[in-house]
């Protein structure tokens, strides 16, 4: 390849150049193409192009492919062709699974595209917070082709090998906080919760930076309360579904454009942005769910979500059958064991005759999620279809029959009470 040409620097070109600001904003792409996306991931950065990077905006990517067992890194520019955009810099074969892959990407592009405020989309399949053997479970579901390695390595394999990692990114059996996402089927490997947040911590500080304004997940099932907490020290607003993606996933083009084209937004207003323009580059038949959230308010959310869980505890037999019956009929997702929070409280509430105590704590907590607006937990929330017509923008794990052993390690569970009420209250 020759490289970049046209309007767009090449690697390093305005980090070392005193003259030139720094950008409003460095919008990073991790795409996380060595599996049946692929196609997909070429599609998508064809879209950024539309927009291209501009003095204000730098639009980067990287980009592991399944095919050609490369990966790539673009910035992302107006020329006619993606291979203009491609840096001289060839990385070879990458496991986007491994932290330190996702480190070296984040450090790179903020020392070589300095800007005020950093966005970060992991581009990939997501299972929300659940660590589970994602490629059992694509071959279960004749989505994964077993044939091209033969046999696929388990889970815990794979667990064992990270082992030899640095102690930042180790991810043994018994300390990995789980949570899945930026699957690489050569690799058989993922970024599971822990890794994510510290990858991202490791990003900032090595680029002398406190949090990303903006973090996003073109991947299914993501938005949840789970997810948002373990992140809340790194990340101000996120962006994701509750539910499953469409394989196109977010619409590129018009997104950028509106931040090229008003550059000084901060991070609500781009993540109220990605929300609405996901929403609107489907047709009305789709079935769709997207939200942002506000990180700053979740600490609320938590202190009134133990205030729930506390009542419930304490007065168990009166709560039994209430909470059983709203979890079960609560809005579920994709992955069953993923209810909607608002739905949740709002059947409490409805079903608590006789509990007043119990009706004002559901109602705490559904203050704090609807209605969605600007300043609030939830600052932009959309849905399409019947099916998905009681979401409200943030999930929240509620199992009808077994507790995941890895719940426990989650940043979530361990500082509220809510593992503990699923333990004494639904029997998991």
């Amino acid at each position: 390849m020759s490289g970049i040409s046209g309007p767009g620097p090449s690697a390093g070109e305005i980090a070392d150049e005193p003259s030139m600001p720094r950008r409003q904003w460095t919008f990073m792409v991790y795409l996380a193409g060595d599996n049946n996306l692929e196609d997909y991931g070429r599609a998508d950065l064809m879209e950024m192009k539309q927009a291209g990077s501009s003095r204000d905006v730098a639009i980067v990517a990287q980009f592991d492919r399944m095919q050609e067992g490369a990966t790539r890194r673009y910035y992302l520019s107006s020329a006619d062709t993606l291979e203009e955009d491609e840096l001289e810099d060839h990385l070879g074969e990458t496991n986007t699974g491994d932290p330190r892959e996702l480190v070296r990407f984040m450090a790179w592009a903020m020392d070589q595209y300095p800007a005020k405020r950093y966005a970060l989309v992991l581009w990939n399949h997501g299972t929300g917070w659940k660590d589970e053997d994602i490629y059992r479970i694509a071959r279960d579901s004749n989505i994964y082709d077993a044939s091209r390695e033969g046999t696929l390595r388990t889970q815990t394999n794979g667990f064992v090998e990270r082992a030899t990692r640095p102690p930042l990114f180790s991810s043994t059996v018994n300390a990995v906080l789980a949570r899945g996402i930026a699957y690489d089927d050569t690799s058989s490997d993922f970024l599971d919760n822990s890794e994510m947040k510290r990858a991202i911590g490791c990003s900032l500080f090595i680029a002398g930076e406190e949090k990303l304004s903006f973090l996003g997940f073109d991947a299914c099932m993501m938005n949840m309360v789970e997810v948002a907490y373990q992140v809340r020290d790194v990340v101000e607003y996120l962006v994701g579904s509750q539910d499953t993606e469409p394989a196109e996933g977010w619409p590129y083009g018009a997104i950028l454009k509106a931040l090229v084209k008003e550059p000084t937004m901060d991070g609500e207003m781009l993540a109220r942005i990605v929300a609405d323009e996901y929403l609107a580059s489907y047709s009305p038949q789709e079935s769709l769910t997207q939200s942002a959230l506000n990180l700053s308010q979740i600490r609320e959310v938590v202190r009134a979500l133990n205030d729930l869980c506390e009542y419930i505890l304490e007065y168990q037999e009166d709560c039994e059958l209430i909470v059983g019956r709203a979890s079960r009929r609560a809005q579920r997702f994709s992955d069953a064991d993923y209810k909607d929070l608002y739905d949740f409280c709002r059947l409490l509430y409805e079903r608590s005759d006789g509990l007043p105590d119990l009706a004002q704590r559901a109602q705490a907590v559904m203050d704090l999620v609807v209605p969605a607006k600007a300043g609030r937990f939830v600052c932009a929330e959309g849905h399409r279809g019947y099916r998905l017509s009681r979401s409200h923008g943030v999930s929240i794990y509620l199992p009808a029959h077994e507790l995941s052993p890895f719940y426990k390690r989650l940043d979530f569970a361990s500082e509220s009470l809510w593992d503990e009420m699923l333990h004494r209250l639904l029997g998991v």
